[in-house]
This record gives structure tokens, sequence and C-alpha cells, in this order.
């Protein structure tokens, strides 16, 4: 069953994703030719928005870009991808641009991430309307500005590289968020731990609701009342895992929004993350009915 009643909004990058996949990580001074290439819109917002839509619900993405991604057609695949782009504001300045280096079957990416135009992001372009609003990937203080200027309406955190460019800042942000994304590395950047005691610690900050991505090892769901932890199902050979984490925020918020249970939510998550890692390019996204179907296998 597919559900249209809510309405998420999505804070962060719009990239020019240049991905190539080579048969082995190269050493420096070195030159390779690449065995496949991936061109398209990327982001962890444009992500997260992709696979929202594709889980039946209308999505808005909140971002910058320059004239030079509009002409090419960036704005158009996102309306393609169901993505709704009213509030993305052209701007001049230097593209958002991200290549990508992936080797195939393995679970590690190098991403060199280009932060143009995307720097001017500001909390005062987001919109008071939805029934949601993920951060993804943006600046501490775009959070707690976000917090005041939506008042009480659900917001939910992903650092990213956030995490590591800035703990402090994230770890004393996050308490005016309703819940927070981290993976295992980020959770010991801002914690100092990992797993139950590190989302623990991280509770202590203020936040409502800790989700842990630990990647082929599955999540964990920490609140003050609730642990919980689930495995994710075995992926032998990954075929891109640049969006998993988004896919498994997307899912997450879908279906926790929609059933107000974080064990579904969590079960939902997982599977759309692994599915994700099955294919190829930055928002190409599972469909609801193959995250239903694998969701149905995890416990």
């Amino acid at each position: 069953m597919v559900f249209n009643s809510l309405w998420f909004i999505s804070v962060g990058n719009v990239n020019l994703d240049v991905s190539f996949t080579l048969d082995s990580y190269p050493g420096v001074g070195v030159n390779v030719v690449a065995r496949g290439l991936w061109l398209g819109v990327g982001g962890a917002a444009v992500n997260y928005s992709a696979c929202v839509a594709k889980l039946g619900h209308r999505v808005s993405v909140v971002s910058l870009v320059n004239p030079l991604m509009v002409k090419l057609g960036l704005l158009e695949e996102l309306s393609r991808l169901g993505v709704d782009t009213s509030y993305v504001r052209v701007v001049d300045g230097d593209p958002n641009i991200a290549v990508i280096i992936m080797v195939p079957g393995e679970s590690q990416r190098t991403i060199v991430s280009y932060r143009g135009v995307s720097r001017l992001l500001d909390a005062s372009m987001i919109p008071n309307v939805g029934d949601h609003v993920h951060l993804a990937s943006v600046p501490a203080r775009i959070l707690l500005d976000t917090r005041a200027r939506i008042g009480s309406k659900p917001l939910s955190y992903d650092p990213g590289g956030e995490a590591s460019r800035d703990p402090a800042s994230v770890r004393s942000a996050v308490r005016v968020a309703d819940w927070v994304f981290v993976n295992e590395k980020e959770l010991e950047l801002l914690t100092g731990f990992r797993g139950f005691e590190g989302a623990s610690r991280l509770l202590e900050s203020g936040v409502g609701m800790v989700i842990v991505k630990r990647g082929s090892e599955g999540a964990l769901v920490v609140t003050r009342s609730l642990r919980l932890s689930m495995r994710a199902p075995r992926i032998e050979k990954p075929v891109d895992v640049v969006g998993t984490g988004d896919a498994f925020d997307a899912a997450f918020n879908v279906y926790y929004l929609e059933t107000n249970d974080p064990q579904i939510a969590l079960r939902h998550a997982i599977a759309a993350g692994a599915l994700k890692t099955m294919l190829r390019g930055s928002s190409n996204m599972p469909s609801r009915a193959d995250v239903e179907s694998l969701a149905r296998r995890i416990h």
C-alpha cells in the first residue's frame, strides 16, 4: 500500500555526481582507465528525496545550484525522480560536484566533494511547510536555526561529514533534533564510544532518539526507554554503496511517520539500505514493493 498524505522536506546539497568504477584503487602518480562511469544528480539531500519519492510520498528539496547545473539538466532530473524543486535557488557561483571512485564488490568508496554555491545554504531558505524536515550533511548551525524557524515540527538530522569536520558543534546542536542518524565512526567521533554506549552518551546531549547505522552489521535504535538492534541481510557483491545511508534515513523516516513504530521503521530502513547497494547511481533508489518484500525477511 502506498501512502500519499505526508510531505517531506529535505535540506542539503544538490550535486553533479561523477562516479568511476575501477579495477583497483590507483596509487600516486598512476594513470588509470575507468571500467565504468555513472553521471547524474546526487548529494545526500537528493538521494534521500529520491528514496522518499520511490516510497510514495511528496518530497521537496531545499538547496542551491548554479546556472551551469541547470543547463546540464540536474533540476529536470530531480523532477523525473519525483522530487519537487520549488525551493531550489539558482545563484551565481561554483557548481557542487562530487567525484566518486569505487571498486566492484567492495563496500567502501572514496569521494572527493567540492562545495560550491551550497556553502551559501541558510536556514532562512527552509519553508515552514510539510510534515517533516530532514537535514542531510549540513553544518550544525543550520540545525539550530532550522529548529527556531519551524517550531515543533518533527526534525531529523544526519550530520554526515560534519561529524568529523566539527564534532563539538554537532554534539551540542543535536539536542534540538527529534532524532539523529550517525554511523559508528561518526558516533565515536562525537562521543568517544560506539554501539549502545555511544548512542546513550549522545542521548545525554538532549536528542530524543539515536539511530546508529552499522553497515553490513545492521543498525541500532536507542531512546531513553528503548534499545533495539537488528542485523542486515548479507549482500555478497555490492554494486554501489553511495547513497546507502541516505536510503536508510529516508525509509526510516517514512515508516516511522506512517506507523510511529521504531521497530517497523528500522526493519524497512535496513531493507532500503541493502537494496540500494545493488543499484548503480547515487540517486537510483529501490521501489516500495522491493523494500517491503525484503523487510518481511528481516528480524
